[in-house]
């Protein structure tokens, strides 16, 4: 059988229903020898004439008939190819997004994030599952995880990254602390008990463990948790010094009663990214999710930074 091209196909559909050469030109903007030699193809193609003579105009055959319910079916699948896509409506969307992250990223973005979606996107729906990343970037590449949100150093090459917000240790202690009232000494942070985090990965965890062995730092741990937001309750309410990423020991400051320090040595900030693979990078649901985070990790940005103006004392 011949190869048939989609025009050719629109040519039969139109003559089909006007059933008249001279009309079908016209209907298509083409000449009527176009419209000719496009049907002696189509007869080739289906080994039928497809229409016969009457009077000024034209029948068609049985077989042509037979045609009008699948070639009505493929123009339309053929169109829905080519057809241009359609701008994301957020509005109108109904589905998921697999996200891994921390309990700490968590905390920070999403509260933020769920209050703008529920304005432009009531039919969204996220699922937030612990970060884990050796695990995750190979489901990332499955398709099984659509984003991960981290505070590890960077992704591997093949992944796309893009930075949402810088954070940084601080020293914590209870308000009332029996010997730390206002300032933290290296002795007082040597001597001290310290809670510590267990979870094996994020800069976090690792920042905290480069400044312990950088300084030669061999304080005693009394309490080691595995997540970074149950620490800031058992500082509260015990006499323990906790390293506690900035931006989250803030706002939980606001509600808890605690003393926030610069650690009595330097320390490193770290970054807070999204990652994704290149089989979702141009999805538009997907891209239009990653604008939403990163609009809110501006407002985090700024919030952070109005906080610091805010603060004339050297402590906080």
């Amino acid at each position: 059988m011949q190869n048939v091209d989609m025009k050719s196909l629109h040519v039969f559909f139109c003559l089909l229903n006007e059933c008249n050469v001279t009309r079908t030109a016209e209907q298509l903007n083409m000449t009527q020898s176009a419209v000719s030699h496009t049907l002696a193809r189509l007869r080739l193609l289906f080994n039928d004439p497809l229409f016969v003579s009457m009077g000024r105009g034209m029948l068609p055959t049985s077989r042509a008939l037979e045609l009008v319910e699948p070639l009505q079916q493929s123009l339309a699948a053929l169109n829905k190819l080519i057809e241009p896509v359609k701008a994301f409506d957020p509005g109108q969307f109904q589905g998921s997004f697999e996200i891994a992250t921390s309990d700490y990223i968590g905390f920070i973005l999403l509260p933020r994030l769920m209050v703008r979606l529920a304005d432009v996107a009531p039919g969204v729906e996220l699922n937030i599952q612990p970060l884990r990343p050796k695990e995750d970037l190979p489901l990332l590449k499955d398709g099984k995880l659509d984003l991960i949100i981290w505070n590890e150093k960077s992704a591997p090459a093949t992944f796309h990254e893009r930075k949402l917000f810088s954070d940084r240790l601080k020293s914590v202690v209870r308000v009332g602390h029996p010997e730390i009232n206002g300032s933290l000494s290296l002795e007082q942070f040597r001597n001290g008990k310290h809670l510590r985090i267990s979870s094996n990965h994020g800069a976090v965890k690792e920042a905290i463990d480069s400044l312990y062995e950088q300084h030669d730092i061999r304080c005693k741990t009394s309490l080691t948790v595995p997540h970074f937001l149950l620490a800031h309750i058992l500082i509260s309410q015990t006499d323990m010094i906790g390293m506690i990423a900035e931006l989250t020991a803030l706002r939980i400051a606001r509600e808890i009663p605690l003393q926030l320090f610069e650690p009595p040595v330097e320390v490193e900030g770290f970054t807070v990214s999204q990652v994704w693979h290149e089989r979702l990078h141009a999805a538009p649901a997907h891209k239009w999710l990653r604008g939403e985070i990163n609009q809110v990790a501006k407002e985090i940005t700024l919030e952070l930074a109005q906080f610091k103006r805010s603060q004339p004392g050297p402590s906080v």
